[in-house]
């Protein structure tokens, strides 16, 4: 089982979302919320805390948890840990990215585990 740490920004109903190297050995050029694996010893909120770090350079963020998303891709189970991101900071990435609207991601290539996790985003936003 792998867990792993998303970061939902959103901002003016449009989501960030980043395309993974088309060279990477899992998930290449899938687009995807940032995040990464939870480390041993790191709960998930650690681990969101420091691939957005890593990943963004973003240090000043607020994390509101929401409720984790399992999904089994056949060889491999994955728990994601979803966390919606307030931050004034600007993302910065070397990877492609953009920010896109729930209708624009359900077009995009992501990844199968994040399926849910969209579906579950428009229904919020439906309420």
């Amino acid at each position: 089982m792998i867990e792993v740490a998303l970061g939902l920004i959103e901002r003016e109903g449009r989501w960030f979302l980043q395309r993974r190297d088309p060279a990477a050995k899992v998930l290449p050029g899938l687009w995807e919320f940032p995040g990464g694996k939870v480390e041993p010893g790191e709960g998930p909120a650690e681990a969101c805390r420091r691939e957005l770090v890593e990943e963004l350079g973003l240090t000043e963020l607020e994390l509101s948890t929401l409720d984790p998303i399992t999904h089994d891709y056949g060889n491999r189970i994955v728990v994601l840990h979803p966390f919606q991101i307030s931050t004034r900071q600007e993302p910065w990435t070397r990877l492609a990215w953009g920010w896109f609207t729930l209708r624009e991601i359900r077009r995009l290539p992501i990844p199968e585990a994040n399926g849910p996790l969209v579906a579950r985003l428009a229904a919020r936003k439906a309420d």
